[in-house]
């Protein structure tokens, strides 16, 4: 069985160089950087016994450790598996689950990462080559640390296959990814002020790991080297209980995907009831634009990407506030907030593709439709912006400033709504599509988007000039009047140009929805 589905994968693998010269090139560019990478690796560890045994057992343990959570978190994240190791293509065999898996295993060996994982661990055998008890220990330890990082990682994809193959955790997952680009500034500041004592804790850092599924693979010669027997035995057993352990949780995996295969899966039998989100507005038209709207807003990660910028702004703010002990530039957040979440919207119809249809064809009025998608926003938009402002005020200890902060956040709020209710009627562009990443950039296009973005942009700044006057003096002249003025403008401005926004739409929307749904078709391809 191991050695059929071994040569089963050659095979596969051979065929699709055959079929593909683009393939076979990338193929063979992979493999020459993979050779490339092992040769560094053989180098570099065929020149560490000049280093201290503890300074090599730690860089053993450390690079260990990154080599298994690269294979458990790239292709849960990322890549995902090799399709043609699925269990599930196997179910209608017949094959026992137990002679499976250790099939699988030595069949993702042979396959180009695992064959360089593999190759990659007993090159890192090299640097114990000045201590032959080690060395013969490092030898099947390392082989038994490419085979944990074969079965741990389909083990975990097998076991979140159920989860990570729905559109929507795909695309929350790609967010998550994100989330430390957006902190990378912060995290390499962080990093570099504390290089030194992190340095002085990587050996502790590599013992803890010595005793983890991470290290222990790479880590045990390293017992044995310092002549702690006793610890480098007992590292060793538990190579072999974590091997053990990830091939329990692949059979696991397989069994629930061979049962999945069959056909034997349990079937949900309940029904949901109710109307949701469409009973809680009115039954309107304008209500039930508005449901359908805040639905996109929690299932449609195009729509709640944008909003993961603001808690890292925060964050952002706080960690510079707290290098210069000024936290004043953390106030910023309520009127970015109430700006970011009113311009959200500019694309509406945009994302709607061809379910803009459904507005067509029922006869929906241009107001009615302005209005549920403003209305949607709003609901959620006015709470979160008094929310972030309440809590800067509160970390910058300015209370005096919350009126004037309000009316700029929630000014800034209306105004955008205004703007992209028009906007989001007038300019149709190119947007990522249903089931791309949100950070997806859609092909042609991509200069009027950013003209028709940036156009907005300037439109909702200028029009939030007044209030923004009036708050600037209030800080210059520290008079109280000045920050109520700015609260009562800001609202009152903002609420005059939202309700000429959505009037200036809807009138937009009635005149032309035949031309608008033909641009909607036409920027979804």
């Amino acid at each position: 069985m191991v050695a059929h589905l071994m040569r089963m994968k050659l095979a596969i693998t051979v065929n699709g160089w055959k079929k593909s010269t683009a393939q076979l090139v990338l193929a063979i560019l992979f493999i020459a950087y993979l050779l490339f990478v092992l040769v560094m690796l053989g180098v570099g560890a065929w020149f560490m016994p000049e280093l201290e045994t503890e300074i090599r057992g730690t860089i053993l343990a450390l690079a260990g450790s990154v080599a298994v959570l690269g294979w458990i978190v790239i292709p849960v994240f990322f890549t995902g598996v090799d399709l043609t190791l699925d269990p599930a293509n196997f179910a209608t065999f017949g094959i026992p689950t137990r002679k499976l898996v250790p099939g699988l295993a030595m069949a993702g060996l042979v396959t180009i990462p695992g064959a360089a994982t593999l190759l990659g661990f007993l090159v890192s055998s090299l640097a114990w080559r000045d201590t032959p008890g080690a060395l013969l220990l490092a030898i099947p330890t390392t082989i038994l640390g490419a085979v944990f990082c074969l079965c741990i990682s389909y083990a975990v994809t097998g076991l979140l296959a159920g989860i990570t193959g729905q559109r929507r955790i795909r695309e929350i997952m790609s967010i998550v990814a994100f989330i430390p680009l957006m902190l990378a500034g912060v995290i390499i500041s962080g990093i570099a002020d504390s290089v030194q004592a992190a340095l002085d804790q990587l050996p502790a850092i590599g013992a803890v790991l010595a005793w983890t599924p991470l290290g222990s693979f790479t880590a045990a010669p390293w017992a044995l080297a310092e002549g702690r027997f006793l610890t480098a035995a007992l590292q060793a057993v538990l190579c072999l209980v974590w091997v053990a352990g990830a091939v329990l949780l692949w059979q696991l995996a397989v069994d629930r995907s061979y049962a999945k295969g069959r056909g034997a899966g349990p079937a949900s039998s309940r029904t949901k009831t109710g109307l949701g989100l469409l009973g809680l507005f009115p039954g309107t038209p304008a209500g039930a634009i508005a449901a359908r709207s805040l639905i996109y807003w929690i299932k449609d990660p195009r729509y709640s990407a944008s909003l993961v910028v603001l808690p890292l702004l925060l964050v952002l703010f706080w960690f510079l506030g707290y290098q210069s002990g000024d936290y004043t530039m953390i106030l910023l957040m309520g009127p970015i907030t109430g700006f970011m979440l009113g311009y959200s919207i500019s694309a509406d119809i945009s994302y709607d593709g061809s379910a803009f249809a459904l507005h067509v064809t029922s006869g929906v009025s241009g107001r009615d439709d302005r209005v549920g998608r403003v209305s949607s926003l709003l609901a959620w938009g006015i709470p979160v912006t008094l929310l972030f402002t309440v809590a800067t005020v509160w970390m910058a200890g300015q209370w005096n400033l919350i009126p004037g902060l309000i009316g700029l956040g929630i000014g800034a709020l209306l105004t955008g709504a205004g703007v992209s209710a028009l906007v989001s009627a007038r300019f149709i562009y190119p947007v990522p599509p249903p089931g791309a990443s949100p950070f997806a950039t859609p092909e042609g296009g991509s200069v009027r988007m950013m003209l028709v973005s940036v156009g907005a942009m300037i439109v909702v700044g200028a029009l939030s000039l007044p209030e923004l006057v009036l708050y600037i003096v209030a800080l210059v002249t520290g008079d109280m009047m000045f920050q109520w003025l700015t609260l009562v403008v800001g609202l009152g401005l903002g609420a005059v140009l939202l309700l000429v926004g959505i009037r200036m739409g809807g009138r937009w929307f009635d005149r032309s929805q035949a031309e608008t749904y033909q641009a909607v078709l036409s920027a979804t391809g």
